[in-house]
């Protein structure tokens, strides 16, 4: 049991670094005063953008997806959500493609 706590805490050090620094790049980058928080999830594959946009604000959404493309996509992070105060997703990124704006 120590064992496999040990390299938990081996393994995971490294990762949460890098996610870290991958979500600090975005927060950097994307500079607006709706956005709420960004976390680094599903271990380090997608960055995930909390605002403060109503439900219907999907174009502004697509804007804050589309800067945070500009720097979020590495080896490990792939995929870009930006979600609404309500919880909504409303724009979507993924490495290679532009990102889009949710209906």
């Amino acid at each position: 049991m120590d064992i496999s706590t040990g390299n938990g805490q081996t393994a995971a050090a490294p990762a949460e670094a890098s996610c870290g620094e991958t979500a600090d790049k975005v927060k950097q980058r994307v500079r607006r005063p709706e956005i709420r928080s960004v976390a680094v999830e599903g271990q380090c594959t997608s960055v995930s953008i909390k605002t403060a946009l109503d439900d219907g604000e999907s174009g502004k959404a697509k804007q804050i997806c589309d800067a945070a493309a500009e720097v979020a996509y590495s080896e490990d992070t792939n995929a870009i959500r930006v979600l609404g105060r309500s919880g909504k997703e409303l724009s979507v990124g993924i490495a290679n493609a532009p990102c889009l704006a949710q209906p």
